[in-house]
């Protein structure tokens, strides 16, 4: 049962842009583009949560967040497609439940080739499935080993033989649903869930397995999540690259150009300098169809940019600042959303 709203909870407000484009992070993993952020402030949270969750873009922003947590990227990917007729498409079309698709995301080649040998496989399994701690339960890690070696063992008191059996009894414990919906509840609303809301979600998508959109929509029209907008929360890798795309160039980029970019990211401790780097140099390549200096007032441009790109009017410092400079004789429109896309806040949302 949804507890009752207090009168003074925080809610999700669309008039704000900051929180569309919240959730467009969130849900679709990049920013939306200039219309859908003017169809988003003319309708309803539940109506545009209802489109964010039932369209591709949701799916697959799930399957990529899905296999960054198994760590399948870049090379170690699954080689089939997930699109329209692959596992993102069934997914859509409500063909496939989110935790059937993540079993078969376990039970992929993928996931053995990342995952190689018993004692890996096994334990990554009941580890990431389970949530359980395999160094402290030592006989359960040998039962699934000998499990995956083909040996006849009992797991969770159910008899296998295989690697596949490994997967199938662990998906089947009420662990999993469980720890699914609250890794799932904090990556998209940043908190852990309350007390049994956890066991309860679980028991609904086990036995409703297409209410997954439908368990998204409510956390996210709930005021766990409107107060997670109350302060700003770091775009992930994959985030800041999609959005910077959109924002600049209207599209997201291409799966290779994401993926090169992204591996250059990863391997930085600090990723500000060279997401600000990636930043100025899409700029300076995007055709952008910018206004010449002359064609726009000043005044108007800069609030419309923060708006836009950071969700938030400038204060009256920074309109101040930044019409100093566009009243330069050099300064173009291009220089000011510089300005903006590199500065560390647009790295948060």
């Amino acid at each position: 049962m949804r507890p009752a709203r207090r009168s003074d909870d925080p809610a999700l407000d669309l008039t704000n842009p900051r929180h569309v484009r919240a959730l467009f992070l969130d849900l679709w993993g990049r920013s939306p583009d200039r219309g859908e952020l003017e169809l988003a402030h003319a309708g309803s949270p539940d109506s545009l949560l209802r489109h964010l969750c039932g369209q591709s873009g949701f799916w697959e922003h799930w399957y990529e967040d899905e296999l960054a947590f198994f760590l399948l990227i870049d090379n170690a990917r699954p080689a089939e497609s997930p699109g329209a007729d692959g596992l993102t498409g069934r997914l859509q079309r409500g063909e496939l439940g989110v935790l059937e698709a993540v079993r078969g995301i376990v039970s992929g080649s993928a996931f053995h080739r990342a995952n190689p040998g018993n004692d890996t496989f096994v334990s990554v399994v009941l580890e990431q499935l389970l949530g359980l701690n395999v160094q402290q339960d030592t006989a359960l890690l040998e039962a699934g080993k000998r499990m995956y070696d083909g040996q006849p063992s009992a797991l969770f008191g159910e008899h296998g033989a295989s690697q596949a059996d490994v997967v199938a009894i662990a998906c089947r414990q009420p662990a999993f649903a469980q720890r699914f919906v609250e890794r799932q509840h904090g990556r998209l609303v940043g908190a852990a869930a309350a007390p049994r809301a956890g066991e309860e979600w679980a028991a609904e998508l086990r036995g409703q397995p297409l209410a997954f959109p439908a368990l998204v929509r409510r956390w996210l029209s709930g005021p766990a999540y409107a107060r997670r907008l109350q302060s700003l929360r770091a775009k992930t890798d994959v985030q800041f690259l999609r959005g910077l795309y959109v924002d600049l160039r209207g599209t997201p980029p291409a799966p290779q150009e994401l993926a090169r970019l992204r591996g250059a990211l990863s391997v930085l401790a600090d990723t500000g300098p060279l997401r600000s780097l990636i930043a100025r140099t899409l700029l300076e390549q995007a055709d952008l169809h910018l206004p010449r200096r002359e064609e726009v007032a000043g005044d108007a441009f800069v609030k419309d940019s923060f708006l836009r790109f950071l969700g938030r009017a400038p204060s009256a410092d920074e309109l101040q600042d930044f019409l100093i400079i566009y009243e330069q004789e050099r300064c173009e429109p291009a220089t000011v959303l510089a300005a903006i896309v590199t500065h560390p806040e647009y790295q948060y949302y």
